[in-house]
């Protein structure tokens, strides 16, 4: 029997709810000298050395790739260099619209998410993902739960990026965590663990260095 398949912003616009706001940031051409303080997301430690309290084996960015059991697995991302947090996003996006590597696909691993070009990230603020869908490309019905987790768990692996809110057509959006039931608010890693093929796999490194933005 052929699976029914429709819209992936169809799907998700039958499930509105809440909202997100944009901002923007000032700039200058003078040149100052900044306390080493005000440096955000300690971008001026040592990236040889192990913050306190974090986990053993704790890792940054990754992405999200779906097995032979729809089951979630990790993946290292390609490289690539940014100089912010939502700059990596981006890049993070760039890749799962890419899709699998020819490693990865041999390996068995595919992808529930439509091309590239179907999220659009509109800003990162108080360590949530504001995300817009951009494409009317189609998706399975029985597949959004997988696209959902595989955009929500590889964003919420970038240290710095604890949740992931949607929108459509300006709207906000409700979307489905990995029980089928509707989120009531942004979205969290710990709502699609159960998709993990590894749930135990270490946890991100909360604070963010150099290698998480450029990643080789």
């Amino acid at each position: 029997m052929r699976t029914a398949r429709t819209s992936w912003a169809a799907v998700l616009s039958g499930l509105l709810l809440a909202g997100a706001a944009a901002c923007g940031v000032p700039s200058s051409d003078d040149v100052r000298t900044v306390d080493p303080a005000e440096v955000p997301y300690h971008l001026l430690d040592d990236a040889s050395a192990v913050a306190p309290g974090a986990a053993q084996g704790a890792t940054g960015p990754r992405l999200y790739w779906v097995n032979g059991e729809d089951r979630l697995v990790s993946r290292p991302t390609a490289s690539f260099c940014s100089k912010t947090v939502d700059g990596v996003a981006e890049h993070i996006l760039d890749q799962l619209g890419d899709g699998p590597s020819e490693v990865d696909l041999a390996s068995g691993l595919g992808t529930a998410l439509p091309p590239e070009g179907w999220l659009e990230l509109l800003e990162i603020t108080d360590r949530t993902a504001h995300l817009r869908i951009a494409t009317d490309d189609t998706i399975a019905t029985n597949r959004v739960v997988l696209a959902t987790a595989q955009t929500v768990l590889s964003l919420t692996s970038i240290p710095g990026v604890d949740r992931v809110k949607m929108e459509y057509d300006a709207e906000p959006l409700q979307v489905p965590k990995s029980s089928g039931e509707l989120a009531d608010g942004p979205l969290r890693h710990d709502d699609y663990r159960s998709l993990l093929a590894d749930p135990t796999e270490p946890p991100k490194d909360e604070r963010l260095r150099r290698r998480d933005l450029c990643p080789s």
